[in-house]
């Protein structure tokens, strides 16, 4: 993870000998020379000012000196870090759950996953609420290693997806919307409604129920969300907006109500995990299929 000769440097600053280095290394003061030289013109300064009496840091050399072992600190660490990645990614599965993306269908799914791999573990991970996607999945297979949601099409490319189940689009309004008391909604009680959903490119579902829109009920108006958080559901709540929504994110925003619509449209949901997979969430997902196609 860093030059070696490092090691060899420390050592001699703090025994101040190349000879004494030599034997807490358990190699020769000539090989200690050598690495010291090497160092030294890798660097492009001296590091020591040699005398018969042995040897002392110059001003560089002592900042060198701070920052190495500053720099091997973190390097173990860092090896540290991925050794028990590398040793858990073999039965420990971890799950990013947040406000969008909460842990739906899992508590369900894990007992039966238990009888297929039960050697399998959970972690469960907070994931921040990211300002875009590019953000979210880029830490997807670091941070943790799956999670459960709304699949968009944009995201291909960005992950891989198991669909579970489709779920139906729906409208969220605030309590005192004039439609938050209908038991359905149709698509002509949209009309001339102001109407929150994704911008277009995001989801193909979503984009042909807004032409379906645009085209059949041009009183109603489109504004474009980028990334659905709090501030978009505060935004529908304060201005009587309509929210368009799948019904799991009904938990999130209990001042809107969700009101279905009557409408084919649906979108995919399911398990969103890395492009490339460790070994548990392998087994997790082999897990799912099989139980899914019983």
């Amino acid at each position: 993870m860093y030059n070696h000769q490092l090691d060899t440097f420390i050592k001699t600053a703090d025994l101040g000998s190349f000879g004494k280095a030599g034997e807490a290394l358990y190699i020769s003061s000539t090989a200690v020379i050598q690495q010291i030289n090497l160092l030294e013109n890798l660097c492009g300064f001296k590091l020591f000012v040699r005398s018969n009496h042995g040897v002392k840091l110059t001003p560089a050399g002592r900042s060198l000196y701070e920052d190495a072992k500053t720099l091997i600190h973190f390097s173990e660490d860092a090896l540290q870090k991925a050794r028990l990645l590398a040793e858990s990614s073999e039965s420990t599965l971890r799950i990013g759950t947040s406000l969008l993306y909460k842990c739906r269908m899992q508590p369900d799914l894990w007992p039966k996953v238990n009888e297929i791999q039960p050697d399998l573990k959970i972690e469960i991970r907070p994931m921040k609420e990211y300002e875009n996607r590019t953000t979210l999945f880029s830490r997807l297979g670091i941070d943790f290693d799956l999670f459960e949601g709304i699949y968009a099409s944009a995201w291909k490319g960005s992950c891989q997806f198991l669909e579970l189940s489709r779920t139906p689009i729906c409208c969220a309004v605030s309590r005192n919307h004039r439609l938050a008391k209908a038991s359905e909604l149709s698509m002509q009680d949209l009309s001339g409604e102001v109407l929150v959903m994704p911008i277009e490119g995001v989801s193909e579902e979503l984009d042909k129920f807004r032409e379906e829109i645009v085209r059949d009920y041009p009183a109603a108006r489109i504004i474009d969300s980028n990334y659905y958080g709090v501030d978009t559901f505060a935004l529908c709540e304060m201005n009587s907006y309509i929210l368009i929504t799948p019904p799991v994110y009904e938990d999130i925003h209990p001042n809107l109500i969700t009101v279905p619509l009557k409408t084919d449209a649906s979108m995919p949901y399911g398990l969103i995990y890395s492009k490339e997979p460790t070994a548990a969430t392998e087994k997790f997902i082999q897990a799912v299929i099989s139980i899914a196609s019983k």
